[in-house]
């Protein structure tokens, strides 16, 4: 008899909790079931916590009231649990006690001193609290911790203090956390100078906020400010060669250039047949290889083109230096293109000619104020009908620019 009572109650017991883990609180009768449940399992806290779920859902004052009334009983049957001491917190709140959601939040804390949502939730209820230096205390420590709770800190604080930087600063630590969040908020307030200072302050050792990184990238490149941009895809990537203003990537053709998924930085080869682009190691001006572009093809169209961008100084002069060796047979017009842009080509070095040994190729250029960042190109110009025959080889090799 016994043994059947025991087996009765562990069954109620397990059916209650099972149905309370599954209760949808968006469904009308869930009320009414979460009510039995409690009947059914009374010292369940898992009854307990789906029925305040329930309740608080409604949002109806009556039921916030009913809502805290089982988070706390649920607490009181699991008192280590510090999700349900979160939980009375929030309600507490919600029902204007604020001493009595310090004191929950307070206990959270002490059950979870590392969790980081804990130091979150409790950093923005001091805040909200007017006790702002201790909130953001809390709210410094989960950002570290956390991006995601970095990109919310920082929004913040920023609204706090009206944007200041230095009080967000401040407030948040200056850590590697929140200097990462801070410049991705600068970058969309289109604050760009600031925020490319700010991305600076964290170590290229600590950079390792990739989604942080990667969106301030993606915001730097739709603002058109390559410099920036540049700076954050190298410190990401790790990359020395990825370059700073008025350097051309791999402007030696020492490493491959890739005919698929190259970064804005790179060697960068449109879609198309022809011509054959790849190093070749018999051809070279100095280092190992050169860049060599093979041409066998009667047709105009599916032509590949070749380019970079490269960061400059606005409104500054430069020059542009190249060698090529020259041997092809073309009605065709082949040249390198300097293009802003937007104000479009800015200069042109003349049309290459025939070369049997390594000839200069040179184009100086201003850059536009409002820009910095430039498109190499090389074009070809005379084949406008369906029909281009060329046929041979450009060797290219050793590309620079300097600013005079």
């Amino acid at each position: 008899m016994l043994c059947l009572v025991v087996m009765w109650f562990l069954v109620r017991w397990h059916f209650a909790n099972t149905i309370a883990s599954r209760l949808d609180a968006d469904r009308p009768e869930s009320r009414l079931v979460a009510d039995w449940l409690i009947g059914v399992a009374p010292h369940d806290p898992q009854t307990h916590f789906a029925a305040a779920t329930i309740f608080e859902r409604t949002f109806d004052e009556g039921d916030l009231e009913r809502s805290l009334a089982e988070y706390e009983t649920a607490a009181s049957l699991s008192p280590e649990d510090f999700r349900l001491w979160l939980h009375i917190a929030r309600s507490r709140t919600q029902l204007g006690d604020a001493a009595g959601a310090e004191t929950a939040f307070r206990r959270a804390a002490e059950l979870a001193p590392n969790y980081t949502a804990v130091h979150w939730a409790f950093g923005n209820f001091l805040v909200r609290q007017g006790s702002v230096e201790a909130g953001f205390v809390l709210m410094a420590r989960a950002a570290d911790k956390n991006p995601d709770y970095a990109r919310a800190g920082v929004i913040t604080a920023m609204e706090l203090f009206e944007d200041d930087i230095e009080q967000t600063r401040r407030a948040l630590g200056d850590s590697d956390a929140a200097n990462a969040a801070l410049a991705l908020h600068l970058a969309a307030a289109k604050r760009f100078a600031e925020s490319a200072e700010t991305w600076s302050r964290v170590p290229a050792a600590a950079r390792n906020y990739k989604a942080l990184g990667e969106k301030l990238y993606s915001q730097f490149i739709e603002a058109k400010q390559y410099r920036a941009a540049a700076r954050v895809s190298a410190d990401m990537q790790g990359e020395s060669g990825t370059p700073a203003g008025g350097r051309i990537a791999n402007g030696d053709f020492e490493e491959q250039v890739k005919l698929r998924g190259a970064g804005l930085f790179e060697w960068n080869v449109s879609e198309g047949v022809h011509p054959q682009i790849g190093l070749n190691e018999s051809q070279k001006r100095s280092g190992r290889y050169s860049l060599i572009l093979a041409f066998d093809s009667f047709e105009s169209a599916a032509y590949r083109n070749l380019s970079q961008t490269v960061p400059v100084e606005p409104g500054a002069i430069y020059e542009f230096q190249g060698f090529y060796r020259f041997d092809l047979k073309s009605t065709a017009k082949f040249k390198w293109e300097i293009v802003d842009p937007v104000a479009g080509v800015i200069a042109a070095t003349e049309p290459l000619t025939l070369a049997g040994d390594w000839t200069t190729l040179r184009a100086r250029f201003t850059v536009p104020a409002g820009s910095d960042g430039i498109v190499l190109r090389f074009t070809r110009e005379g084949c406008s009908g369906p029909t281009c025959p060329t046929s041979g080889r450009i060797f290219f090799d050793d590309f620079s620019i300097r600013k005079l």
